[in-house]
Protein backbone atom coordinates (compact mmCIF):
# COMPACT_ATOMS: atom_id res chain seq x y z
CA UNK A 1 0.00 0.00 0.00
CA UNK A 2 2.84 2.40 0.82
CA UNK A 3 4.38 1.63 -2.56
CA UNK A 4 1.18 2.66 -4.34
CA UNK A 5 1.07 5.95 -2.47
CA UNK A 6 4.76 6.57 -3.22
CA UNK A 7 4.20 5.90 -6.92
CA UNK A 8 1.12 8.16 -7.09
CA UNK A 9 2.82 11.05 -5.30
CA UNK A 10 6.07 10.61 -7.25
CA UNK A 11 4.23 10.55 -10.58
CA UNK A 12 2.27 13.71 -9.78
CA UNK A 13 5.39 15.56 -8.63
CA UNK A 14 7.40 14.49 -11.67
CA UNK A 15 4.60 15.50 -14.03
CA UNK A 16 4.28 18.89 -12.33
CA UNK A 17 8.02 19.49 -12.63
CA UNK A 18 8.06 18.52 -16.31
CA UNK A 19 5.14 20.83 -17.14
CA UNK A 20 6.80 23.66 -15.22
CA UNK A 21 10.18 23.21 -16.88
CA UNK A 22 8.71 22.81 -20.36
CA UNK A 23 6.97 26.18 -20.08
CA UNK A 24 3.76 25.00 -21.72
CA UNK A 25 1.02 27.49 -22.56
CA UNK A 26 -2.46 26.93 -21.16
CA UNK A 27 -4.96 25.57 -23.71
CA UNK A 28 -2.73 26.28 -26.69
CA UNK A 29 -3.41 23.82 -29.48
CA UNK A 30 -0.73 21.70 -31.11
CA UNK A 31 -0.29 20.85 -34.79
CA UNK A 32 -1.55 17.37 -35.60
CA UNK A 33 1.96 16.23 -36.47
CA UNK A 34 3.22 17.22 -33.03
CA UNK A 35 0.26 15.51 -31.37
CA UNK A 36 0.95 12.30 -33.28
CA UNK A 37 4.65 12.49 -32.44
CA UNK A 38 3.97 12.89 -28.72
CA UNK A 39 1.46 10.02 -28.74
CA UNK A 40 3.90 7.74 -30.55
CA UNK A 41 6.62 8.78 -28.12
CA UNK A 42 4.52 7.65 -25.18
CA UNK A 43 3.75 4.31 -26.86
CA UNK A 44 7.43 3.85 -27.69
CA UNK A 45 8.49 4.55 -24.09
CA UNK A 46 5.93 2.06 -22.77
CA UNK A 47 7.13 -0.65 -25.16
CA UNK A 48 10.76 0.09 -24.31
CA UNK A 49 10.09 -0.14 -20.57
CA UNK A 50 8.08 -3.33 -21.14
CA UNK A 51 10.98 -4.89 -23.02
CA UNK A 52 13.55 -3.83 -20.40
CA UNK A 53 11.54 -5.27 -17.51
CA UNK A 54 10.89 -8.59 -19.28
CA UNK A 55 14.08 -9.26 -21.25
CA UNK A 56 15.96 -12.46 -20.61
CA UNK A 57 15.54 -16.09 -21.61
CA UNK A 58 15.42 -17.40 -18.05
CA UNK A 59 13.24 -16.34 -15.16
CA UNK A 60 16.32 -15.56 -13.06
CA UNK A 61 17.50 -13.02 -15.62
CA UNK A 62 14.26 -11.06 -15.63
CA UNK A 63 13.27 -8.14 -13.49
CA UNK A 64 9.61 -9.31 -13.59
CA UNK A 65 8.54 -12.94 -13.83
CA UNK A 66 6.68 -13.97 -17.02
CA UNK A 67 3.68 -15.12 -14.96
CA UNK A 68 3.24 -11.49 -13.88
CA UNK A 69 4.30 -9.69 -17.06
CA UNK A 70 5.17 -11.61 -20.24
CA UNK A 71 7.56 -10.14 -22.77
CA UNK A 72 6.34 -8.56 -26.03
CA UNK A 73 7.59 -11.56 -28.01
CA UNK A 74 5.73 -13.98 -25.74
CA UNK A 75 2.51 -12.05 -26.27
CA UNK A 76 2.98 -12.14 -30.04
CA UNK A 77 3.67 -15.90 -29.95
CA UNK A 78 0.36 -16.41 -28.12
CA UNK A 79 -1.71 -15.34 -31.14
CA UNK A 80 -1.22 -18.43 -33.34
CA UNK A 81 -2.38 -20.74 -30.55
CA UNK A 82 -5.33 -18.49 -29.75
CA UNK A 83 -6.34 -18.42 -33.39
CA UNK A 84 -5.94 -22.07 -34.35
CA UNK A 85 -6.78 -23.78 -31.04
CA UNK A 86 -9.21 -21.39 -29.33
CA UNK A 87 -11.02 -19.71 -32.25
CA UNK A 88 -9.90 -16.15 -31.52
CA UNK A 89 -11.66 -14.64 -34.55
CA UNK A 90 -14.95 -16.40 -33.80
CA UNK A 91 -14.79 -15.23 -30.19
CA UNK A 92 -14.07 -11.66 -31.29
CA UNK A 93 -17.09 -11.71 -33.60
CA UNK A 94 -19.25 -13.13 -30.80
CA UNK A 95 -18.18 -10.39 -28.42
CA UNK A 96 -18.76 -7.76 -31.10
CA UNK A 97 -22.28 -9.05 -31.65
CA UNK A 98 -23.07 -9.03 -27.93
CA UNK A 99 -21.75 -5.51 -27.35
CA UNK A 100 -23.52 -4.13 -30.41
CA UNK A 101 -26.88 -5.70 -29.62
CA UNK A 102 -26.81 -4.69 -25.94
CA UNK A 103 -25.73 -1.16 -26.81
CA UNK A 104 -28.33 -0.78 -29.57
CA UNK A 105 -31.14 -1.86 -27.26
CA UNK A 106 -29.93 0.59 -24.62
CA UNK A 107 -29.76 3.44 -27.14
CA UNK A 108 -33.29 2.75 -28.42
CA UNK A 109 -34.61 3.18 -24.87
CA UNK A 110 -32.22 5.74 -23.35
CA UNK A 111 -32.18 8.36 -26.11
CA UNK A 112 -35.93 9.14 -26.29
CA UNK A 113 -36.31 8.71 -22.53
CA UNK A 114 -33.41 11.10 -21.90
CA UNK A 115 -34.82 13.65 -24.33
CA UNK A 116 -38.23 13.54 -22.66
CA UNK A 117 -36.74 13.72 -19.15
CA UNK A 118 -34.74 16.81 -20.08
CA UNK A 119 -37.81 18.37 -21.73
CA UNK A 120 -40.64 17.65 -19.29
CA UNK A 121 -40.37 18.00 -15.53
CA UNK A 122 -43.03 15.38 -14.82
CA UNK A 123 -41.22 12.74 -16.85
CA UNK A 124 -37.92 13.64 -15.17
CA UNK A 125 -39.42 13.35 -11.68
CA UNK A 126 -40.99 9.97 -12.43
CA UNK A 127 -37.87 8.37 -13.96
CA UNK A 128 -35.25 10.13 -11.80
CA UNK A 129 -34.23 6.91 -9.99
CA UNK A 130 -33.12 5.45 -13.32
CA UNK A 131 -30.85 8.44 -13.92
CA UNK A 132 -29.37 8.14 -10.44
CA UNK A 133 -28.47 4.49 -10.92
CA UNK A 134 -25.61 5.31 -13.25
CA UNK A 135 -24.05 7.64 -10.71
CA UNK A 136 -24.33 5.53 -7.55
CA UNK A 137 -24.74 1.84 -8.48
CA UNK A 138 -21.57 -0.06 -9.49
CA UNK A 139 -21.94 -1.97 -12.75
CA UNK A 140 -20.78 -5.24 -11.15
CA UNK A 141 -23.98 -5.26 -9.06
CA UNK A 142 -25.92 -6.11 -12.20
CA UNK A 143 -24.04 -9.37 -12.81
CA UNK A 144 -25.91 -11.41 -10.16
CA UNK A 145 -29.11 -9.53 -10.93
CA UNK A 146 -28.89 -10.31 -14.64
CA UNK A 147 -28.24 -13.95 -13.79
CA UNK A 148 -31.36 -14.02 -11.64
CA UNK A 149 -33.48 -12.23 -14.24
CA UNK A 150 -32.23 -13.76 -17.49
CA UNK A 151 -30.64 -17.08 -16.54
CA UNK A 152 -27.27 -18.39 -17.70
CA UNK A 153 -27.73 -18.22 -21.47
CA UNK A 154 -27.10 -15.64 -24.16
CA UNK A 155 -29.96 -13.46 -22.93
CA UNK A 156 -28.10 -12.81 -19.68
CA UNK A 157 -25.05 -11.43 -21.49
CA UNK A 158 -27.13 -9.19 -23.75
CA UNK A 159 -29.23 -8.12 -20.77
CA UNK A 160 -26.20 -7.21 -18.69
CA UNK A 161 -24.69 -5.13 -21.51
CA UNK A 162 -28.07 -3.47 -22.08
CA UNK A 163 -28.35 -2.48 -18.43
CA UNK A 164 -24.76 -1.27 -18.25
CA UNK A 165 -25.01 0.84 -21.41
CA UNK A 166 -28.44 2.18 -20.44
CA UNK A 167 -27.47 3.45 -16.99
CA UNK A 168 -24.35 5.08 -18.46
CA UNK A 169 -26.09 6.64 -21.46
CA UNK A 170 -29.27 8.02 -19.90
CA UNK A 171 -27.70 10.81 -17.77
CA UNK A 172 -25.46 11.81 -20.68
CA UNK A 173 -28.46 12.26 -22.99
CA UNK A 174 -30.25 14.28 -20.32
CA UNK A 175 -27.23 16.54 -19.89
CA UNK A 176 -26.84 17.02 -23.66
CA UNK A 177 -30.44 18.23 -23.99
CA UNK A 178 -30.20 20.33 -20.81
CA UNK A 179 -27.20 22.17 -22.29
CA UNK A 180 -29.22 23.50 -25.25
CA UNK A 181 -29.35 27.30 -24.77
CA UNK A 182 -32.71 28.70 -23.67
CA UNK A 183 -32.52 31.23 -26.50
CA UNK A 184 -33.32 28.55 -29.07
CA UNK A 185 -36.59 27.78 -27.28
CA UNK A 186 -37.51 31.45 -26.89
CA UNK A 187 -37.10 32.07 -30.62
CA UNK A 188 -39.17 28.98 -31.49
CA UNK A 189 -41.95 30.02 -29.10
CA UNK A 190 -42.16 33.46 -30.68
CA UNK A 191 -42.64 31.70 -34.05
CA UNK A 192 -45.60 29.75 -32.66
CA UNK A 193 -43.94 26.36 -32.08
CA UNK A 194 -45.94 23.79 -30.13
CA UNK A 195 -44.53 21.88 -27.15
CA UNK A 196 -43.94 18.82 -29.34
CA UNK A 197 -42.17 20.93 -31.94
CA UNK A 198 -39.94 22.44 -29.26
CA UNK A 199 -38.76 18.93 -28.41
CA UNK A 200 -38.27 17.33 -31.83
CA UNK A 201 -37.53 20.44 -33.94
CA UNK A 202 -35.46 22.45 -31.49
CA UNK A 203 -34.04 20.57 -28.49
CA UNK A 204 -33.23 17.26 -30.16
CA UNK A 205 -31.74 18.68 -33.39
CA UNK A 206 -29.49 21.04 -31.44
CA UNK A 207 -28.40 18.33 -29.00
CA UNK A 208 -28.06 15.44 -31.45
CA UNK A 209 -24.38 16.06 -32.24
CA UNK A 210 -23.52 15.81 -28.54
CA UNK A 211 -25.82 12.81 -28.16
CA UNK A 212 -23.84 11.13 -30.96
CA UNK A 213 -20.61 11.74 -29.03
CA UNK A 214 -22.24 10.24 -25.94
CA UNK A 215 -23.28 7.16 -27.93
CA UNK A 216 -19.74 6.82 -29.15
CA UNK A 217 -18.33 7.03 -25.62
CA UNK A 218 -20.77 4.51 -24.14
CA UNK A 219 -20.18 2.04 -26.98
CA UNK A 220 -16.48 2.16 -26.16
CA UNK A 221 -17.23 1.58 -22.49
CA UNK A 222 -19.33 -1.43 -23.50
CA UNK A 223 -16.15 -3.09 -24.74
CA UNK A 224 -14.74 -2.70 -21.24
CA UNK A 225 -17.76 -4.50 -19.79
CA UNK A 226 -17.67 -7.44 -22.21
CA UNK A 227 -15.25 -9.21 -19.87
CA UNK A 228 -17.82 -9.09 -17.06
CA UNK A 229 -20.63 -10.11 -19.40
CA UNK A 230 -18.79 -13.26 -20.51
CA UNK A 231 -17.57 -14.41 -17.12
CA UNK A 232 -20.42 -16.87 -16.45
CA UNK A 233 -21.30 -19.85 -18.65
CA UNK A 234 -19.90 -18.47 -21.91
CA UNK A 235 -18.87 -20.87 -24.67
CA UNK A 236 -17.22 -18.22 -26.85
CA UNK A 237 -16.18 -14.60 -26.63
CA UNK A 238 -13.07 -12.65 -25.70
CA UNK A 239 -14.04 -12.56 -22.03
CA UNK A 240 -14.43 -16.34 -22.12
CA UNK A 241 -10.92 -16.71 -23.59
CA UNK A 242 -9.50 -14.48 -20.87
CA UNK A 243 -11.20 -16.58 -18.21
CA UNK A 244 -9.82 -19.80 -19.70
CA UNK A 245 -6.32 -18.32 -20.02
CA UNK A 246 -6.40 -17.08 -16.43
CA UNK A 247 -7.30 -20.53 -15.10
CA UNK A 248 -4.47 -22.09 -17.11
CA UNK A 249 -1.93 -19.46 -16.07
CA UNK A 250 -1.39 -18.23 -19.64
CA UNK A 251 -0.64 -14.60 -18.86
CA UNK A 252 0.72 -13.95 -22.35
CA UNK A 253 -2.61 -15.02 -23.87
CA UNK A 254 -4.47 -12.66 -21.51
CA UNK A 255 -2.38 -9.72 -22.70
CA UNK A 256 -2.88 -10.79 -26.33
CA UNK A 257 -6.66 -10.84 -25.92
CA UNK A 258 -6.64 -7.47 -24.15
CA UNK A 259 -4.80 -5.98 -27.12
CA UNK A 260 -7.44 -7.43 -29.46
CA UNK A 261 -10.19 -5.78 -27.40
CA UNK A 262 -8.36 -2.45 -27.49
CA UNK A 263 -7.83 -2.65 -31.25
CA UNK A 264 -11.48 -3.45 -31.92
CA UNK A 265 -12.65 -0.66 -29.61
CA UNK A 266 -10.29 1.87 -31.24
CA UNK A 267 -11.41 0.81 -34.74
CA UNK A 268 -15.07 1.19 -33.77
CA UNK A 269 -14.32 4.56 -32.19
CA UNK A 270 -12.81 5.79 -35.45
CA UNK A 271 -15.93 4.68 -37.30
CA UNK A 272 -18.04 6.66 -34.83
CA UNK A 273 -15.75 9.66 -35.41
CA UNK A 274 -16.16 9.29 -39.19
CA UNK A 275 -19.93 9.13 -38.74
CA UNK A 276 -19.81 12.37 -36.77
CA UNK A 277 -17.91 14.09 -39.58
CA UNK A 278 -20.47 12.94 -42.13
CA UNK A 279 -23.57 13.74 -40.06
CA UNK A 280 -22.37 16.93 -38.33
CA UNK A 281 -19.71 18.52 -40.55
CA UNK A 282 -20.33 21.95 -39.00
CA UNK A 283 -18.62 20.78 -35.78
CA UNK A 284 -15.32 20.20 -37.59
CA UNK A 285 -14.96 23.50 -39.43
Amino acid sequence: MIGFFAFAIGFSLLLTILVRVAGLNVRRGLPKQNQALLTLSFIGLVILAWWLFTRGDRIEERMIAPLILPSPSEVMHAYPKLHFEQALVRSALQSFERVTIGFTLAAIVAVPLGVFMASFGAVAAFFRPLALMGAYVPIVVFIPLSLAWFGLGETQKIGFLFIGCFVALLPLVIRAVDDVPRAFLDVAVTKGATQWQLVWHVLFPVAQAQIWENLRAVYGVGWGWIILAEVVNAQAGLGYLISISERRGHTAAIFAIIFVIVLIAVACDQLWRLGARLLFPYRFK
